[in-house]
């Protein structure tokens, strides 16, 4: 199935999307928190009076949740699960999980073969990785069933630290907004404050494609493409217009109009599409 790129803005709604998301605007729980003394985990650090917890991985990530909605279980020293515990129709729950020395796309097909046997049920995407403004990550989902258990499924995987970060996200819809709506809050709170203490390093899988690509001198229509280091960009056409574009794998997406555009790099030679037409650029 044909990926998309999402912009930032669609990134932060589709975290969620199998919850019927609904916008919020939260205030960072961290901002707020007054971190005490470690319990019997290094890696749980209880917060205030107020029910704001933390919980702090070894791998370099933190994230906040309020305890009267939210409980987390560490599942292993990599790993550790969140579950709603607030009114809802089944489990909705994130477990976050580190694995060294992997590839997101690979980590996905192992994780979505078990949820289908039929692939083009799940619905792919790119875009800026949670808790990061210049990262990018890979969104797979399996849309729940209007009928039955209602179970949706969305996966976000990114290239992180020598492996790969992976949210695993499961949900059940009541199809009632005065239920559902808090239960997407609650996850989409806990996914879009993730923080990275150690720093999150520069992703090594697109370290070629960065840098300016300038037009084949049979390339009439346009004069360059820039990509930049943060996943933002500039075309320039023939007539010197300059759109904004964010690129990804396979696609550019031009940003002031919403359209996706189709591309590949090999090597110093990018080829963009569009139409019909296939226009050359090297560095």
């Amino acid at each position: 199935m044909k990926k998309s790129i999402r912009s930032i803005v669609a990134v932060l709604i589709a975290l969620t999307m199998m919850l019927a998301f609904a916008a919020c605007n939260s205030k960072n729980a961290a901002d707020t928190a007054k971190t005490t003394k470690a319990t019997e985990s290094d890696q749980f650090e209880t917060a205030t009076d107020n029910d704001a917890m933390e919980y702090v991985s070894p791998d370099g990530w933190r994230v906040t949740y309020d305890a009267k909605t939210m409980e987390s279980m560490e599942i292993d020293d990599h790993a550790a699960q969140f579950t709603y515990i607030g009114e809802s129709a089944g489990t909705n729950s994130v477990e976050i999980r580190y694995l060294k020395d992997k590839q997101p796309e690979e980590v996905l097909y192992d994780l979505t073969s078990t949820w289908t046997n039929d692939q083009d049920d799940i619905e792919r995407s790119e875009g800026i990785f949670p808790g990061t403004t210049d990262k990018w990550g890979f969104w797979r989902e399996l849309p729940a069933d209007e009928d039955g258990s209602r179970l949706g499924q969305t996966a976000i995987a990114g290239e992180y630290n020598g492996g790969v970060l992976l949210f695993t996200i499961t949900s059940h819809m009541s199809g009632k907004d005065e239920i559902d709506i808090p239960v997407s809050d609650a996850i989409s709170e806990l996914i879009n404050g993730i923080q990275y203490k150690d720093g999150f390093k520069d992703q090594k899988m697109f370290d070629y494609y960065a840098g300016t690509y300038k037009a084949a001198k049979d390339n009439k229509a346009y004069k360059s493409i820039v990509l930049n280091k943060d996943h933002s960009g500039v075309l320039t056409d023939a007539k010197g217009k300059k759109t904004n574009i964010m690129w990804g794998s396979i696609e550019l997406t031009d940003t002031d109009n919403n359209k996706d555009i189709e591309y590949t790099i090999e090597g110093d030679d990018l080829m963009m599409k569009v139409g019909n037409n296939w226009f050359e650029f090297s560095k």
